[in-house]
């Protein structure tokens, strides 16, 4: 045991659906290098007060690459829950009403660990654009 191995995380730490979602979360607003207040709050909705789920979504953040990372969270989730998480994404990802190159790479490489088809995305991604686009107010 290396003298800074408690400080990289671990990887003997096991997701659940809702852990799963929250490490999601995170890897999203996290993914164009700011987590701004808005994304903040988003996140904490998300989180609902489970700092267990926190603690566990950071820990197995911390000790593996976002490409292992949404593996183990794909493997976690059951079809429902993958499309409930796209959706999710999707709207973090647009909070700001532009879905950002880093942003919307993350977003597609979801998509496609989560195996989900353009025909049950489509009307996901037509709402969630719809509900962040501001300017039909203006």
């Amino acid at each position: 045991m290396g003298l800074f191995d408690k400080l990289a995380g671990s990887k003997n730490v096991t997701l659940n659906p809702k852990s799963a979602l929250v490490l999601s979360a995170v890897t999203m607003i996290a993914s164009d290098g700011v987590i701004d207040e808005t994304e903040l709050g988003d996140l904490i909705k998300i989180v609902r007060g489970d700092r267990d789920s926190v603690q566990t979504a950071m820990k197995v953040l911390k000790a593996n690459p976002l490409s292992e990372c949404m593996n183990l969270i794909a493997g976690c989730l059951n079809e429902k829950q993958k499309i409930a998480a796209i959706a999710i994404l999707a709207d973090l990802a647009m909070a700001d009403g532009v879905l950002a190159g880093e942003e919307q790479k993350v977003l597609q490489m979801y998509v496609e660990k989560f195996g989900i088809n353009e025909e049950t995305l489509k009307p996901i991604i037509d709402v969630v654009a719809l509900k962040n686009d501001f300017s039909v107010f203006l």
